[in-house]
Order: C-alpha cells, then sequence, then structure tokens
C-alpha cells in the first residue's frame, strides 16, 4: 500500500505547492510512482507551477462523484517519468467540501496506485485540510522561519493532533542565512522550540524555485543548486533514507 502525505501550513506564503511539485519530482527520480493532489478548492495554482493548465480536466471531485475514474482523471506530468497530477474541484472564489469519508475512500484508492501521495493542502485549518490531514498517513507542514508562520505551525500542529494526526513534521523553507545572523529570522533550534515539531528538513531560499515557476517548470527538473538538493534530501528521509541537512545553515552543528 502507498503513502499518503498531507502537505499544510498554518499561513499562506510559505511556498507550500512548490515544495509538493518538487519533492514530487524528487521522489519520482528515486524511482517512486507519484500522484500529486491539488487539495486547495477554488484557489488551486499547482497546474501553473506544473505547466499543465490546460490538461487537467477532471478534479478529485469528479472521482468522489463517479463522474471519471482515477485513472482519468489523474494526467500524466508531461516531463517526469511516473508523476501523476489530480487537480481540485471548483471555480476561483467557488470551493466545494466533500465529507471526511469521501475523502478517506479517496485517499484509499490512490494509495492501491501510487507508492507516494502528495496532498497540496488549502493554508489554514478549512475543513478539507482537516479531512485529508485525519485519512493522510503522515502530515508535514511548511513553514518559512518568521515567528507568525512559526506560530501558524505550532496551531496547526496542534489541531491536526486533536483530529488523530499525529505523524507531524515541520519543513522549514526559504531559509536565509543572513536573516538569522542578524537576529531577524529565527534559527532552526528555535524554529524547532516554537513550533514543537520533529524537523524534515531545510530549504534555503534559491531564486531558482522562483524562476521556475513563473517559466511552469519544476525547478527540480533543470536545477541542481542548494534547494533542488534539499528537495532531494527530503524526498530521500521520505523514502525512510538517513541523509544529512545542508550544512553552514546557522542555529544547529549538523549531524546524522
Amino acid at each position: 500500500m502507498g503513502n499518503v502525505i498531507a502537505v499544510a501550513s498554518g499561513k499562506g506564503g510559505t511556498g507550500k505547492t512548490s515544495f509538493c511539485a518538487n519533492v514530487a519530482v524528487s521522489l519520482c527520480a528515486l524511482g517512486e510512482k507519484v500522484l500529486l493532489i491539488d487539495a486547495d478548492s477554488g484557489m488551486r495554482s499547482l497546474d501553473l507551477v506544473l505547466g499543465m493548465t490546460d490538461s487537467l480536466l477532471f478534479s478529485y471531485g469528479d472521482v468522489i462523484r463517479g463522474n471519471a475514474g482515477l485513472k482519468e482523471a489523474a494526467v500524466a506530468h508531461p516531463v517526469a517519468r511516473n508523476l501523476r497530477v489530480l487537480t481540485a474541484p471548483g471555480e476561483p472564489g467557488i470551493g466545494e467540501v466533500y465529507a471526511p469519508e469521501d475523502i478517506a475512500a479517496l485517499l484509499s484508492r490512490v494509495r492501491a496506485h501510487f507508492t507516494y501521495t502528495l496532498v497540496d493542502c488549502a493554508a489554514g485549518l478549512g475543513a478539507d485540510v482537516l479531512s485529508f490531514a485525519a485519512a493522510a498517513d503522515r502530515a508535514v507542514i511548511v513553514s518559512t522561519s518568521d515567528y507568525t508562520a512559526l506560530r501558524g505551525a505550532q496551531s496547526t500542529a496542534s489541531v491536526f493532533s486533536r483530529i488523530g494526526q499525529d505523524n507531524c513534521s515541520i519543513v522549514v523553507n526559504r531559509l536565509r542565512p543572513g536573516m538569522i545572523r542578524e537576529g531577524s529570522a529565527a534559527n532552526i533550534d528555535r524554529a524547532m522550540d516554537a513550533s514543537g515539531l520533529s524537523l524534515l528538513g531545510v530549504v534555503p531560499e534559491d531564486q531558482a524555485v522562483i524562476a521556475s515557476g513563473n517559466r511552469g517548470s519544476i525547478m527540480a527538473l533543470d536545477s541542481f543548486g542548494p534547494a533542488a538538493q534539499a528537495y532531494l534530501n527530503i524526498a530521500k528521509r521520505l523514502c525512510g533514507q538517513r541523509v544529512r541537512l545542508l550544512d553552514q545553515v546557522p542555529g544547529r552543528e549538523w549531524k546524522k
């Protein structure tokens, strides 16, 4: 059976969607069969990051309602081998909410076909976010190192625990060592203390992420920079490998 990972954030703007796309591609590079689900109904943007705006016709809502099969709705990425994408339902400003049991049944189906499924949840703690998180095998909360985002991560983890999702970790994204040295952002130890979560990975600020997103391409496919290496390391950890965190990050002497 496959592994479903709900990717959430306490607030918007943490880079959660870019995280999902790049970790998914990294998992595919490791030989895994991966499904990406855009679960941000009404505000979907994963198709833009993936360069698939015109090819995603059916949503996970269509699969739940029986209007399309999973194989039909989950579209293969044009470049990344073994990656399929299932988009969110709804039009801008018109969200659709499905019962928790419908979401759980959907995730049970995808486990039978994919070794890893990453669910790009909406920011915050809406009903659909809670349904996906409760039915997932684990949750990853993406945060930046600013204290507002870390408080949101802590609150998200607390709510997830109350609904039974205790397998939860944090990724500190868009890390800027200069700001940490100046005291303008939390270092890694303080970030972990502030969130109360175990650390899955650290992704440094990298202009290649923004540039690739604007081009409608996935950074991990054409970059070998620090962020690409960080995403690959996170993918390896999700697969159970022991991998060092990136060196030269202020606030900790990194060990295996």
